[in-house]
């Protein structure tokens, strides 16, 4: 195991919306990650002591394997037992790890849909759900307490490292939230077409193996491990699944999905080849869970997300929690009250009854449950979601590459910002960023990315040509 010098420097380790992401050999360095695995391992021992094993996992990413084997070493020596996953593995299927097993939570090294170039950590307690701020606030004392004092040695006796594969477990457990019987009955029927794309990331081996054992069939694109992800970043956004598209056309296929790098998010596209993002595939989904499962408890969505969810509750008799942007707020409410579904806009979701950690298989298991069951589209899924509600909604979303934030911030924290495309601002609320709310009903939400160097503005409204000219007259202001 490599020591670093005291004069070795701690760098910028910061938690985002969820865990610490770092362009490696600047930020994210073995000298950091020392700091950070000694941090974690002090943590791990005052609040659960040295009884539990921490599981450690990874994603395909570029020396994700070394960063792994070298955090379990540092771990041990503290007499912390370590399970150790060897395979890629997705985010959702550790987090159930930690979640089923007696444990003091898990790592996993994956920096979600970020660039090749970077890496990252996520913590995941106990509970199987991101780190809470509490909890955040609480590791990174401690990493700062790593980081004054390096020459600090642990007096215990090196434990074990143990291999493991929480595949089973995993497998089982998705079996019991998704009709399985009622699935491969339909498709006996009429065959469900998938076409799936991991973009290469860990959802191979995963996502089109618990399809193909529902009974759907299914074309899986980039199905080997690429730590450079193509060329490009595991990212299910539109512009960077032109392939998916292109296959689900030729082949006729029923849907289309993907995932990001570790498998936590996901995106679609419908038989005519049109992108659905989580705002429709999930009103989707929660309708059918309500309707055909019996699903009864709370809706949560967070900020940037469509307030679909909430007239979706309200009709149904349900109730609705807005939170904070980043999946660990929904944690929040799944941890303390029935959940029929968390929601996120960027591509986050868990149900009733699972582990509270956004999980990309499930959903793109959970969508083909509907359309195999349903025997319906996704367009007239989304219709009826439409009808049921007595709206239409329309969404659209910005992602600018802005280095300076504050700037951008300020433009929509003016006061004087009265009127938006003619259109009268009713209410600005600034929990977390910007959140206009307009008199047509419609809304946007300007705020900075906690997880890339990026400004984002997430629009809604329930005409398509008011929300066309809200979009051009906030491009125009920034």
């Amino acid at each position: 195991m490599a020591v670093y010098s005291k004069a070795s420097k701690l760098h910028d380790i910061s938690f985002g919306t969820d865990g610490w992401r770092a362009l490696i050999a600047k930020e994210f360095t073995y000298a950091n990650l020392e700091i950070f695995s000694k941090g974690l391992a002090k943590y791990i021992l005052e609040n659960y002591g040295a009884d539990k094993p921490l599981i450690i996992g990874r994603d395909a990413r570029f020396l994700a394997d070394k960063f792994a084997a070298f955090t379990a070493e540092i771990i041990n020596s503290y007499g912390i037992e370590v399970h150790m996953i060897e395979h890629p593995v997705p985010t959702p299927v550790i987090a159930y790890e930690a979640f089923k097993k007696e444990t003091c939570g898990a790592l996993t090294f994956t920096a979600s849909h970020n660039p090749p170039e970077y890496m990252g950590i996520k913590y995941i307690p106990e509970y199987g759900g991101p780190s809470s701020k509490e909890i955040t606030e609480k590791l990174l004392a401690k990493i700062d307490w790593a980081a004054e004092n390096q020459d600090y040695k642990p007096n215990a006796q090196k434990a074990t490292i143990k291999i493991v594969d929480p595949a089973p477990d995993y497998f089982k457990h998705i079996r019991t939230l998704v009709d399985f019987e009622a699935i491969k009955k339909a498709n006996a029927k009429k065959q469900t077409k998938l076409v799936y794309d991991p973009l290469y990331g860990c959802g191979r081996n995963y996502t089109n193996v618990i399809l193909k054992e529902a009974g759907f069939a299914v074309t899986t694109l980039h199905d080997v491990s690429d730590a450079t992800f193509g060329g490009s970043l595991p990212d299910p956004s539109e512009k960077r699944l032109s392939e998916l598209k292109e296959t689900l056309l030729k082949t006729k296929a029923d849907l289309g999905a993907a995932n990001d790098g570790d498998a936590d998010r996901f995106s679609f596209f419908d038989n005519e080849g049109n992108f659905y993002p989580a705002n429709k595939s999930l009103s989707i989904i929660a309708k059918y869970l309500i309707e055909n499962r019996g699903f009864k408890g709370t809706i949560a969505r967070t900020l940037a997300t469509s307030h679909v969810f909430d007239e979706l509750a309200k009709k149904t008799g349900n109730k609705s929690i807005e939170t904070p942007v980043g999946f660990k707020w929904i944690c929040e409410v799944m941890r303390s009250e029935p959940t029929i579904i968390g929601a996120e806009e960027s591509g986050g979701m868990s149900i009733l009854g699972h582990i509270p950690e956004k999980d990309g298989i499930l959903a793109i298991l959970l969508l083909a449950e509907v359309l195999a069951i349903t025997g319906k589209t996704p367009q007239t899924l989304w219709q009826e979601v439409q009808d049921f509600v007595g709206k239409k909604y329309f969404y659209d979303r910005l992602d600018l590459h802005i280095n300076d934030k504050d700037g951008f911030m300020a433009k929509f924290n003016d006061q004087s910002l009265k009127e938006i495309a003619g259109f009268k601002v009713n209410k600005i609320d600034r929990t977390e960023g910007s959140k206009v709310y307009l008199d047509n009903g419609a809304w946007f939400l300007a705020r900075p990315s906690g997880t890339e160097a990026m400004c984002r503005v997430y629009f809604e409204a329930n005409d398509a040509k008011e929300l066309k000219d809200i979009v051009n007259f906030i491009e125009k202001m920034i």
